[in-house]
């Protein structure tokens, strides 16, 4: 095994990643040394890239994350499933490190939400494990983070995701409890909304209405499972509001989801509920998301607004599960649309930003 490993540093938002060469730590008790074989460029490591949070430098972001075990610590020898883990297994992991005895962790049930917590893709790679992004040739898991093997039926690409986004629209939906037969409207068609159509289709929903403002994703989630969409480009929140209502009989949606990380997006989502509808976002994870609205309309109709950031170690273990019984159903492997090596990262970056692609998977 080398002495050391790869890995694309951001030092400064909006400017090129440095390729930097860190020694690999030696594995302690619990611990596990990963090889990437796969990250997808998510959203929120756009975020962080533009500088639209704050976060340490130097930093190698990434957290939807495929690897290959290289060594094991002592005491970590088997993973959320209690199937055993050596060397060489394919995994994936929850984007977080939680501590298990906290408050949040303990009590309310919110590990992603821990008190000590650490996520991988987010903490400065300044010092000594280095490795705790997805950009990189190696990543370094230690004993808070939910490590699940994959099955061989998935590919790198295609499980990739499932750690954050897929396993983030699971814990959404959940949230609202969303129900066969029910009528949903989601708001994005990126990855986000891709998964949360393909979701909606196997709970047995009855209208699925997916909005965008580019047509090349609204023809593209079809293939998911939206029933009907509307580019909303140009549209005012009453607007796609009264097209969802024309879709539902008038009433409007049972449940809908913003997938678009854009706030503006929000008050026409709640002006497509029914009365007592029920909504959920999460797409807004930078600070300064803020939109205005009629706080007497939430009131009057009986509506639920509930925000998701994250998801529990079994939202990872249901999105793995999900995509290995629904692989035949619907084109996962088509979500990845670009491909970068560490050294082109800079490049992938660009191509996320611009709405170009779905997901952009980078392969060191």
């Amino acid at each position: 095994m080398p002495k050391t490993g790869k890995a694309a540093v951001m030092t400064k938002a909006m400017t090129d990643l440095e390729l930097k060469r860190f020694p690999l730590p030696v594995v302690s008790l619990g611990d596990m040394l990963v090889k990437v074989k796969c990250c997808t460029i998510c959203g929120s490591d756009l975020h962080t890239w533009r500088g639209r949070r704050a976060s340490p430098t130097p930093i190698i972001l990434g957290h939807e994350i495929v690897g290959e075990i290289v060594e094991i610590g002592q005491g970590a020898g088997c993973d959320s499933g209690n199937r055993s883990l050596r060397p060489g297994d394919r995994v994936t992991w929850t984007i977080m490190d939680s501590c298990g005895k906290c408050y949040y962790c303990r009590v309310k049930g919110l590990p992603m939400k821990c008190r000590n917590l650490k996520k991988y893709g987010h903490e400065s790679c300044a010092e000594p494990p280095h490795f705790l992004g997805g950009f990189a040739e190696y990543c370094y898991l230690s004993p808070g983070t939910c490590v699940i093997k994959l099955p061989e039926t998935l590919t790198d690409e295609v499980a990739a995701p499932a750690n954050c986004a897929l396993a983030t629209v699971i814990a959404g939906w959940e949230a609202i409890s969303l129900k066969p037969l029910e009528n949903v409207l989601i708001q994005g068609a990126g990855a986000l909304g891709i998964y949360a159509t393909a979701l909606a289709k196997s709970y047995g929903c009855a209208r699925i209405i997916v909005t965008d403002v580019l047509d090349q994703r609204l023809e593209f989630v079809k293939s998911f499972g939206a029933t009907d969409t509307l580019n909303t480009t140009g549209m005012c929140a009453d607007e796609s509001a009264e097209v969802a209502r024309g879709l539902t009989a008038g009433f409007g949606v049972d449940a809908a989801m913003e997938c678009a990380g854009v706030p503006a997006v929000i008050p026409a989502g709640l002006k497509s509920l029914r009365v007592g509808g029920r909504y959920v976002q999460h797409g807004n994870v930078f600070p300064g998301a803020e939109f205005t609205y009629d706080a007497s309309d939430i009131v009057f109709r009986w509506l639920t607004l509930t925000g998701v950031h994250n998801y529990d170690a079994r939202h990872l273990q249901l999105a793995v599960n999900f995509l290995e019984q629904n692989r035949e159903a619907f084109p996962f492997g088509s979500i990845v649309t670009h491909r970068v090596g560490l050294d082109e990262l800079s490049d992938g970056l660009h191509i996320a930003e611009s709405g170009e692609a779905i997901r952009v998977a980078v392969l060191p």
